[in-house]
């Protein structure tokens, strides 16, 4: 997921890697690279490399685009994460998947390697952004893409919003520095244009994106819970303590019989190397 010390080591928990896949993957994360992909561009035989790559949602994409002439890396700090993604099944017809355990700020792979090079909700944790930006470029191929999508910084967190305020207010201990500071996972439009545009890319633009994520019940809904790294904190009290701090997610998720529909924004940036 990302190369935060105190975040990477949440995520590289094992009970983890399983709740975001249950709970957010098919969610929240498919949708959101779609959209990513969407702009990048990619075609048959591309080489691409995704960074903070996750469960893999949007090197799967990017596998099915480049074909089975094509090349994808999926890179991230958590061992866990890249564990699991190698363990979801892939269609013959995609480009082989190569799963690569490095930091964003050090990427393990010569310079000039990738025709794309992709992040999905990743800079926003990354305590050297500027060097992640600056290593993202240097493995980009000259004419490449290099696009990335953050939480935006002049919307509403989305589901991790209500989910921060829910965890401080029963109490709970920040499993790392500034986990309920709902700026610490949103970046602003004209902050990606200037990182990316002093990282050495040329035609930088950058769109803001709404999405709609929804569960089905509130259960599901709640236990997104269990696939962040605020998951072993919650499995470790009382089932009644548990119980209510679920039910006060729920309420402030605005949960019905319907299920529960959360918006969320995402600010998406790409350049050319």
């Amino acid at each position: 997921m990302t190369d935060d010390g105190g975040r990477s080591l949440g995520f590289a928990q094992v009970s983890i890697p399983q709740g975001y896949e249950r709970f957010m993957l098919r969610q929240l994360f498919e949708p959101w690279a779609a959209e990513l992909l969407a702009r990048a561009g990619i075609g048959p035989g591309d080489h691409v490399l995704d960074v903070a790559s996750g469960l893999g949602p949007v090197a799967r994409l990017a596998a099915e685009a480049a074909g089975p002439g094509g090349r994808v890396v999926a890179s991230d700090i958590s061992a866990a994460m890249l564990a699991l993604a190698a363990a979801r099944p892939a269609d013959p017809g995609w480009a082989p998947i190569e799963y690569l355990q490095c930091p964003a700020s050090a990427i393990t792979a010569r310079d000039d390697s990738f025709d794309a090079v992709l992040c999905q909700h990743g800079l926003q944790f990354f305590p050297d952004r500027a060097a992640a930006a600056g290593e993202m470029r240097r493995v980009a191929r000259p004419g490449a893409i290099l696009a990335l999508s953050t939480w935006a910084a002049e919307h509403p967190l989305g589901l991790f919003g209500p989910v921060n305020d829910t965890l401080r207010e029963a109490g709970l201990a920040e499993p790392f520095p500034r986990a309920f500071d709902p700026d610490s996972y949103r970046v602003s439009v004209a902050d990606l244009q200037e990182l990316l545009q002093t990282a050495g890319l040329r035609d930088v633009r950058v769109e803001t994106v709404i999405l709609d994520a929804r569960w089905q019940t509130a259960e599901a809904a709640t236990a997104t819970l269990l696939g962040m790294p605020f998951g072993p904190l919650l499995s470790a009290l009382p089932a009644d303590a548990q119980e209510q701090i679920r039910a006060h997610l729920a309420r402030k998720l605005c949960a019905s019989a319907d299920g529960v529909t959360v918006r969320t924004a995402s600010n998406i940036a790409y350049g050319v190397k």
